[in-house]
């Protein structure tokens, strides 16, 4: 969704209509009128600025570029829909299937993406009631949505995209086949959804249909909370999509594309900024992680409860978001009301980091960094010599556990204690540099077994640790040498 906006952005610069479009918010309709030669004139002047050397700093010909750049962390909402019938308005009256909010941070040069379960309990705002998050766009359309997700967990969003499922489909048949590692065998026949899956597990050449069938599978045990596993994987594998130089010649059609199936409140400008910081983007750059909390059945009903303090503290870190505990508490779970406290909310306070951590991290404060290894039949090898790696850097390894083939396809490090931030993560790369490339997973755990678990694939390579140094010699070199040896 996210990669539609970006390639929309980029296409509008490269076409004839740009004095059309540009100053628009092209998507939505909105007419916001802008002097095209103006922006055109401050963004020149920006960027003369920007790179104008110092007495200090010489001119660094990398950073310069025409690209307007994204100077702050931006949040954007990502929301799939579905119609709800040939004879219905599009992006009408339809629920949010999904829904992402995708953080893009210029200081720390990473992209989030925190998935928020669609069966969220939750108080929709402007007083519509308790109901499951995604409800929200069916009552009030992507501007409650927002309002919703921005007033119940108390984080900035900054603008919206909305995309029909019908649109991402077409989008592929555009760019064309997209390669896919498929973490396990999915069959199953959908005929509400008009859907006849039949996926094999490997690496595989997926075309639009099949696509669309990876990303709304969900008829395992792990349910919705699967299929939102998924398409974050599917987020990080199709930005290689993107590179591909053929991409540029498609993006006339993809902007006609987007007119029909995208909505959002984005301007040229930033679409334009999207675009630019996307470039400089790395895939172990993109962390992901889903709203913390535990499926509960209320009245008959299934439902996603967050957990407050591990949701405040994804948010937190993944989005900027200042750590609203009580107004997430107040606003999410199993005993919420219709109508929001006033009172509750008025009295709320924000913590530091260190303020919402510290009953924790006192605990254990002193303790080294622990470590489980997750691996499946194959990766015995490489889950071994990482064992070695790690404790030859100080590292406590609790155990490995042998997983399903399903659970370790994907080399990855997932946080899991509330002190395993972005610190910690960076040093256990440095001590292993073969996890430098691994995704970063976030799946906070009040009582945690570990700071993280490393999942290593049937195809990691991990080299052994040196082999230890024998007593003797290690004697040897520290004895002095006899007086007599000259």
């Amino acid at each position: 969704m996210l990669a539609t906006a970006l390639g929309v952005g980029i296409g509008l610069v490269a076409m004839d209509g740009i004095k059309t479009f540009y100053g628009k918010t092209p998507l939505s309709g909105s007419d916001k009128k802008t002097n095209l030669a103006q922006t055109q004139t401050q963004t020149q002047t920006q960027t003369i600025t920007e790179t104008k050397p110092t007495a200090n700093k010489g001119l660094d010909l990398n950073d310069f570029s025409l690209w307007p750049k994204l100077d702050s962390r931006m949040n954007v909402l990502l929301m799939g829909v579905d119609s709800n019938g040939h004879d219905t308005e599009r992006f009408t009256g339809c629920r949010s299937d999904t829904m992402m909010l995708a953080s893009l941070d210029p200081d720390s040069k990473k992209v989030s993406l925190v998935s928020i379960p669609r069966d969220s309990r939750v108080r929709i705002a402007d007083n519509h009631g308790v109901e499951k998050i995604n409800s929200a766009h069916a009552i009030g359309g992507p501007e409650l949505a927002v309002k919703t997700v921005s007033e119940d967990f108390g984080v900035p969003v900054d603008h919206y995209i909305v995309i029909d499922v019908q649109g991402l489909k077409k989008v592929f048949e555009v760019l064309g086949p997209v390669e896919i590692l498929i973490e396990k065998p999915m069959h199953y026949r959908d005929r509400a959804g008009r859907l006849n899956i039949a996926l094999e597990p490997g690496i595989n050449k997926l075309d639009a249909a099949q696509l669309e069938e990876y990303v709304r599978y969900r008829h395992d045990a792990k349910g919705d909370i699967g299929r939102i596993e998924r398409q974050q994987w599917f987020m990080r594998q199709v930005k290689k999509k993107l590179e591909e130089p053929q991409v540029l010649l498609k993006l006339p059609e993809l902007c006609k594309l987007a007119k029909e199936y995208v909505r959002t409140d984005l301007t040229v400008q930033d679409m334009l900024k999207l675009a630019g910081f996307s470039k400089q983007i790395q895939p172990n750059k993109i962390q992901t992680a889903m709203l913390p909390g535990e499926a509960v059945t209320i009245s008959g009903g299934s439902y996603w409860v967050p957990q407050p303090e591990a949701s405040a503290l994804v948010l937190h870190r993944l989005a900027g978001a200042p750590q609203s505990v009580s107004v997430i508490a107040a606003n999410t779970g199993a005993t919420i009301h219709g109508h929001s406290s006033d009172e509750a909310l008025a009295s709320e306070t924000t913590a530091t980091n260190d303020d919402l951590t510290a009953e924790y991290a006192a605990a254990y404060a002193a303790k080294a960094p622990s470590v489980i290894i997750k691996y499946a039949k194959g990766g015995e090898s490489a889950a071994k010599n990482l064992e070695g790696r790690l404790k030859e850097k100080g590292y406590v390894v609790k155990y490995q556990q042998r997983g399903d083939l399903a659970d370790c396809q994907h080399e990855q490090v997932i946080e899991s204690s509330y002190r395993a931030d972005d610190d910690f993560v960076a040093k256990l790369k440095e001590a292993v540099p073969e996890l430098e490339s691994y995704a970063v997973v976030v799946h906070l755990e009040a009582r945690a077994l570990s700071d993280f678990v490393v999942v290593v694939s049937p195809t990691t390579v991990i080299a052994a640790p040196p082999p230890p140094v024998p007593a003797a010699i290690e004697t040897a070199k520290v004895a002095p040498i006899p007086s007599n040896s000259f």
